[in-house]
């Protein structure tokens, strides 16, 4: 298959998705596709879902999955994905494989879950298959799938990359402000050198709380240039979905445009505050371009 023709599957879906949740629902692949892997003994043939944009809105865009058709959403490595599912009235059996294929984790997804789902382990792929298909065809974490080569040789996409004097960490984006007030809520886990970048259309006060949030976080203020203001420590609340009225919020010390989220001690561990949580003098980000833009265009 010449890389025209792996793209436009792609280039179709890509027309199909907006990120407001708007347009005709995405549609299962024909049978016969190409694109197909092997689970649990049986074909199914899937529409593989790469790049970022269309990997964080897909699920709201998705017809419900056959037993002989689904979806399979795309990274270039193994990470602790999340996959969500509010605005999607479909159910769905999640499958976690690594890069080569094997199950990590087999999981639902209800409908309507502002939850989500995050792998046991950190995965490349994740299957959206028809509810209830893992426990029919028997399959379990440790099997093997096999996936067709036009799925093998799909160049997934990076997550946008933040670099902080020359340190980098792999961002997820949150642009809006249905994905800024969303953040990173119940996620039981994140990977290491992973956070979330939100991107404001101005500077302003910025004040952070934990409400819902599983993880205990490094939370950093950054100008509209990209200086580091300042970085807090910023533990889970006691009872992240109960907070209570008296919560403690987590802010800027300035007007700042851009706050990114990281797993608490990373901005220690790589250097960038010193023991005392000070930002080093002249720390400034290269800030990705959908975040500066605001948009995933």
């Amino acid at each position: 298959m010449t890389r025209s023709s792996m793209l436009l599957p792609f280039l179709l879906l890509s027309a199909l998705l907006a990120c407001d949740g708007s347009g005709p629902r995405a549609t299962v692949p024909p049978s016969g596709s190409a694109q197909n892997l092997t689970l649990g003994g049986k074909k199914i043939d899937v529409t593989v879902i790469a790049t970022e944009k269309e990997r964080r809105h897909a699920v709201a865009r998705l017809e419900a999955p056959t037993e002989s058709a689904g979806y399979l959403l795309a990274y270039p490595r193994e990470r602790f994905l999340k996959v969500e599912s509010d605005r999607s009235r479909v159910a769905f059996d999640l499958i976690f494989l690594d890069r080569p294929g094997m199950i990590v984790d087999v999981q639902p997804l209800k409908a309507q879950d502002s939850e989500g789902v995050v792998p046991k382990q950190p995965a490349a792929y994740v299957l959206l298959a028809a509810s209830g298909l893992a426990q029919k065809l028997g399959v379990k974490v440790g099997d093997k799938v096999l996936l067709s080569p036009e799925v093998s040789a799909v160049k997934a996409e990076e997550l946008a990359t933040i670099k902080i004097n020359g340190v980098a960490a792999a961002v997820e984006l949150a642009l809006t402000e249905p994905e800024r007030q969303h953040g990173l809520m119940f996620r039981p886990r994140m990977s290491v050198e992973e956070g979330m970048l939100f991107a404001y259309p101005d500077e302003g006060e910025r004040r952070f709380w934990m409400a819902n949030t599983l993880i205990p976080l490094d939370i950093a203020f950054f100008a509209a240039d990209g200086t580091l203001l300042n970085v807090n420590e910023t533990p889970m609340y006691p009872d992240p979905r109960n907070p209570g009225d008296r919560y403690a919020t987590s802010d800027s010390k300035g007007a700042a445009r851009y706050v990114l989220e990281m797993n608490l001690g990373w901005f220690k561990r790589t250097g960038l505050v010193d023991s005392a949580g000070n930002v080093r003098p002249g720390t400034k980000a290269e800030i990705p371009a959908q975040a500066t833009k605001g948009t995933w265009d």
